[in-house]
């Protein structure tokens, strides 16, 4: 079996969802693929996201129709732009619009390979079972058991793949730019009950939900999702950035968690320091107390907020120690770079001849 050398370029599709999380990673993994050599087409639902929100000022019965049309347009939008763009592999983000087999007609003429990431918790979104085996390969955020019931559903090949960053230049930030101790997320449960044992002086939140917890109303400088672009120079900015692992089941509260989120990544990258929580595995992405520190509880998050907060040459090494471990190994390039090395591996010749 023949492979043409690593040096020629392939032609990507890269297909991202309407809203959610998963979109800044699909413009993200976009860019990293560009950057890498390769010619992509960045199939960006996001297009449809104002008409997705406008169907909340509906009545029930009415929403849900139209949010059905909004979806079904940005599917056939999504199969317009595979057939023309012709692509040799395409990468479709978790809640990408691909709402039945047929949607993937397009690339199953040519026998194009195709891979789903789900960036998502499969403890809590369980679309997986109808979504993953409609593709020929699967990468998750998580390892066993997950591996084993994808392989259990049909699918050929399941790689982990966690998430990563685009990391930018390390520059000090003016002191008190974003304040003392920052946490950006959404409230979940085990957040708020978290954040409400804590509040330390300066914390400083920025998140939908938490100002429906009036002890942490005067901790919230933003009642809302924040732009994606603009949380780099947030992180920078911060003193300390708190990173809490999420949870909507309080039976799970305390439990440790089998992945790691973006913001690990997206922290370090922009060069902050990062304080998290100890159920979060970043042991196996950054050494801890030396490119990042973490805490178990609340009484231990305030020793350390308020040693860091006296110490900036420490915390500044830190941050400076993460950010170099997140430009080296964590970077979109890195991790796409060899997810796609380890996926020619397995299924090169189908990708090299869908050039044809």
């Amino acid at each position: 079996m023949w492979f043409p050398p690593r040096s020629v370029p392939l032609t990507l599709a890269v297909v991202g969802p309407v809203t959610g999380g998963s979109a800044p990673v699909a413009a993200a993994a976009a860019r990293a693929f560009e950057r890498l050599g390769h010619r992509v087409s960045f199939i960006d639902n996001r297009t449809f996201g104002p008409d997705l929100a406008a169907c909340k000022t509906l009545p029930e019965g009415a929403r849900q129709a139209e949010e059905v049309r909004v979806f079904l347009r940005a599917a056939a939008h999504t199969q317009k732009q595979l057939r023309e763009s012709r692509p040799q592999l395409a990468l479709f983000l978790a809640q990408a619009p691909v709402l039945s087999p047929d949607d993937l007609a397009p690339l199953a003429e040519r026998d194009v390979p195709t891979v789903f990431w789900f960036v998502e918790d499969y403890h809590v979104f369980s679309y997986w079972r109808q979504a993953a085996p409609r593709f020929d390969h699967v990468w998750t955020l998580q390892q066993e058991p997950f591996t084993t019931a994808l392989l259990n559903l049909g699918v050929r090949y399941v790689d982990w793949v966690p998430l990563a960053c685009e990391p930018g230049p390390l520059v000090e930030a003016p002191i008190d730019a974003c304040g003392d101790v920052t946490f950006v997320g959404t409230g979940y449960p085990n957040r708020v009950a978290h954040l409400a044992a804590l509040q330390v002086p300066g914390l400083r939140l920025f998140g939908p939900h938490f100002a429906a917890e009036p002890s942490l109303r005067p901790f919230v400088a933003h009642d809302g999702t924040l732009p994606h672009e603009g949380l780099a120079d947030l992180f920078r900015g911060s003193r300390i950035n708190l990173n809490l692992s999420s949870e909507v089941d309080p039976r799970r509260f305390g439990s440790r968690k089998d992945l790691v989120n973006p913001r690990a990544f997206e922290i370090c990258g922009a060069g902050g320091f990062q304080l998290a929580d100890r159920l979060i595995p970043l042991e196996d992405f950054f050494e801890p107390g030396q490119e990042v520190v973490t805490f178990g509880n609340a009484e231990e998050a305030r020793e350390v907020i308020a040693r860091y907060l006296r110490d900036d040459l420490a915390r500044r090494r830190i941050a400076a120690q993460g950010h170099a471990r997140a430009v080296a190994e964590h970077s979109y390039e890195a991790r796409l770079g060899k997810a796609l090395s380890r996926l020619l591996a397995r299924d090169g010749d189908r990708v090299y001849r869908a050039a044809g």
